[in-house]
């Protein structure tokens, strides 16, 4: 089978996944719970992160030629692999849907403040469509060209705020309950690692191993820098801001852009500066559409190239009406995200995995 992308790619690609469900998602609620201690949780949950990693790892490499819709039926047998495939692939999507609402939140918050959110949606799904249809190699091929862009603009980023960094803000430390502390490692633990469970819908022979380090060590090694990102945002945000500044912004991300200056010459770029999470929705929606449109091609073996199309096309139709319209405000939103959809990324994510590795396991011994 020809390789598809690298594994370098493969690190990319949970980049885009792990950001943006930080942007807008995790951090807020890290910050809303634990407040100055909302870094030790993010380093918590960073670490429970490595057991569903080292899970999915195993799916991937116990047969290189399935996809996660492959191995499950091939574990639950062909009739209930079937069924819950489809439900996987079905929540697959609403988590394309809630990302994609969170882009035209921002979008419509920061930028295009008096245009219909159902515009933004079709003026984003045009360039999804597209990079859709161009399969796994045209969604890899961008990604990298859009994380080379991500890494300059937040360089700058860095570089115009190190100035600006009080460390008196993260006082007083441990004022939390430890409640508070296991609840924020939760929810960082659920939206920025579990994520990475949408990988397993390439095989493993579909990835390039050019050298010694192989697939398992370098997604490893990828997935601790990623989330050095997301730590550092989390960082210069209430270093900089403040724990207080911080809770009341709906973005502080973007918020806290404001502030680069780099020797009076670079100011007010904030817009600019703020498209690299543009980028990781753009990816993430895109890849999440990936594995619901490859899913139900695996789950029911769909060889017709026009079939096939025309699923695409109503994937795409059907996500720009549901992402407008999730949610009635976004109050009633982030309601939901904290409180109930932890806990169906939980399952889908993490416990229906496991249950894959342990039936798995029987089957060997047996």
């Amino acid at each position: 089978m020809e390789k598809q992308l690298s594994k370098e790619q493969v690190s990319i690609l949970s980049y885009f996944m792990i950001r943006s469900c930080f942007m807008g998602l995790a951090m807020e609620m890290l910050v809303q719970i634990s407040k100055q201690d909302s870094i030790f949780g993010l380093i918590t949950g960073f670490l429970f992160g490595f057991i569903p990693l080292i899970l999915y790892q195993y799916l991937m490499n116990y047969n290189p030629n399935f996809s996660i819709i492959e191995l499950n039926i091939y574990t639950f047998g062909k009739k209930l692999g079937k069924i819950i495939n489809f439900i996987l692939i079905g929540f697959v999507f609403v988590l394309a849907t809630i990302i994609f609402w969170n882009l035209i939140v921002f979008i419509s918050s920061q930028y295009l403040y008096q245009t219909p959110p159902l515009f933004i949606a079709i003026m984003f799904i045009i360039p999804i469509f597209y990079l859709l249809i161009r399969r796994l190699k045209g969604i890899s091929r961008v990604s990298l060209i859009l994380f080379l862009l991500s890494i300059i603009l937040y360089t700058i980023s860095i570089i115009g705020l190190l100035g600006q960094v009080h460390w008196y803000n993260f006082r007083p430390l441990f004022t939390q309950s430890l409640s508070s502390f296991f609840n924020s490692s939760f929810h960082y633990f659920s939206y920025c690692t579990l994520v990475l469970f949408l990988i397993t819908i390439i095989p493993k022979n579909q990835i390039q191993e050019r050298n010694k380090k192989n697939l398992t060590q370098s997604w490893r090694i990828g997935y601790a820098l990623i989330h050095l990102f997301t730590l550092s945002a989390l960082f210069f945000t209430i270093a900089v801001f403040g724990i207080k500044m911080t809770m009341i912004y709906q973005y502080p991300e973007f918020h806290i852009l404001k502030r680069v200056n780099i020797v009076g010459v670079l100011e007010r770029i904030e817009s600019t500066l703020a498209f690299r999470w543009i980028f990781d929705f753009f990816i993430s929606i895109t890849f999440c559409l990936y594995f619901v449109t490859e899913g139900i091609k695996r789950n029911f073996s769909l060889k017709k190239d026009k079939l096939f199309f025309i699923i695409e096309i109503i994937v795409c139709f059907i996500i720009v009406f549901t992402s407008t319209y999730i949610f009635p405000n976004n109050t009633i939103g982030f309601y939901f995200l904290t409180n109930y959809f932890p806990a169906f990324l939980i399952f889908f994510f993490f416990i229906l995995p496991a249950c894959t590795y342990f039936i798995l396991k029987f089957k060997k011994k047996g």
